[in-house]
């Protein structure tokens, strides 16, 4: 699995709802079948997020779909000391 770096998404999140639980909520109300736990998983790199999920997402916080790899797909490197 990939390690991705979500800190962006994360900060745009913080940004327009307080924190993830609003979040989640305000998915659920435009019809996202999408729990905390499950949001958390994807967050946290334990799952992934679907295309329509990424979609809808971007939708809410007001991402362009060309710019979604900054948010989704950015790979999360680790230094080595």
């Amino acid at each position: 699995m990939l390690n991705l770096d979500y800190s962006f998404l994360r900060g745009k999140i913080r940004t327009y709802f307080g924190n993830e639980s609003n979040f989640v909520k305000e998915l659920q109300n435009r019809g996202v079948e999408m729990s905390a736990g499950s949001f958390s998983n994807k967050i946290n790199n334990k799952s992934y997020f679907n295309q329509a999920e990424i979609v809808e997402i971007c939708n809410l916080l007001g991402i362009p779909i060309k710019e979604a790899s900054t948010y989704f797909f950015a790979e999360k490197y680790e230094l080595n000391s």
